[in-house]
């Protein structure tokens, strides 16, 4: 009896087992699964320059968390009107394309978290076809960085995304942006610089998806590497993620630069904005920080508007 009771137990186990795989596997999507639109939106989609007001969606994984980091605080800096601003992020950790088709597949439940300005969108805890249902002037998506070196990995989930964004968005000029990755540090700036070049041919390659425009994040975070401002693990704080300071505060800085300041008429070189690293950053990082400061604040801002003016170039 009691082989047989353990016997009996085996065989629930396994049971369950295998219909918890088997709902894992039915709440994936193959490449099959995802429809890519017959024909690219190949019209031109520019920001509202005229408008003087804008709702940002930001899309992606913690390298959407660093450039948020100190975005506001450059935009209370810049003088702007901010009642006529918001900036949203939805971010899950880890993340990549194929992760936000399934989202929108499968009709995941998403939080979106205002950042910056004033403006308050309606819903912000939805699917993520709902969250898109809303008036955004602009929605950025990016590839999970271990994957940004590989243009494979692009389809078909971001033409996917692309054509659900142009279909759910009653704004029918929203502008998609790409977020284009910094590299990791592996021990030198010349394989930063390779790793950098490779990123941008692949970010580049968005545009024959329906991509409106880069924002070159990586290309100002490289800027800064060849300058003053870097560090010795190349201004990161984990050999991924950006270092507390100049890292963080350049990536907002080409934010601001390539999104708002066309916007608005207002660059982000001279800002006043500055960042001393705090307590709670200096506890969670084994690496080196680099404060941000009215001495480097400058630079910092030109590697980012150098980026945004020229994003295929170095510094």
């Amino acid at each position: 009896m009691n082989t047989l009771t353990s016997i009996m137990k085996t065989k629930v186990s396994l049971l369950i087992v295998t219909a918890l795989l088997t709902l894992l596997v039915c709440t994936q999507c193959s490449k099959q699964d995802f429809e890519i639109p017959e024909v690219i939106d190949n019209t031109e989609h520019l920001l509202p320059t005229g408008k003087k007001a804008l709702k940002v969606l930001a899309i992606g994984n913690s390298f959407v968390d660093d450039p948020m980091a100190y975005f506001d605080v450059i935009v209370r800096a810049s003088g702007i009107d901010r009642s006529n601003l918001c900036v949203y992020s939805a971010v899950v950790g880890g993340t990549s394309l194929e992760y936000w088709a399934n989202s929108y597949k499968n009709g995941y439940e998403v939080t979106i978290t205002r950042q910056s300005g004033l403006v308050t969108m309606p819903v912000t805890k939805a699917t993520l076809s709902e969250l898109l249902a809303q008036d955004w002037d602009v929605v950025t998506v990016q590839q999970l960085s271990n994957f940004a070196q590989d243009e494979s990995s692009l389809s078909p989930f971001l033409p996917f995304l692309i054509g659900q964004i142009r279909e759910m968005c009653p704004n029918k000029n929203v502008v998609i942006a790409w977020q284009q990755v910094w590299s990791y540090w592996e021990g030198s700036l010349e394989r930063s610089v390779a790793n950098w070049q490779n990123i941008n041919d692949v970010a580049k390659t968005t545009y024959d998806y329906g991509i409106d425009m880069i924002i070159p994040t990586g290309t100002a975070i490289q800027n800064a590497r060849g300058t003053t401002l870097n560090t010795a693990h190349g201004l990161l704080r984990d050999g991924k993620h950006l270092g507390f300071g100049v890292g963080r505060y350049v990536a907002a800085c080409t934010w601001f630069e390539a999104i708002i300041a066309p916007v608005y008429g207002v660059s982000v070189v001279g800002n006043t904005a500055i960042h001393a690293i705090t307590d709670s950053e200096n506890a969670i990082t084994t690496y080196e920080t680099a404060p941000v400061t009215d001495l480097n604040r400058t630079l910092c801002q030109e590697c980012a508007a150098a980026a945004v003016t020229n994003p295929d170039k170095l510094l």
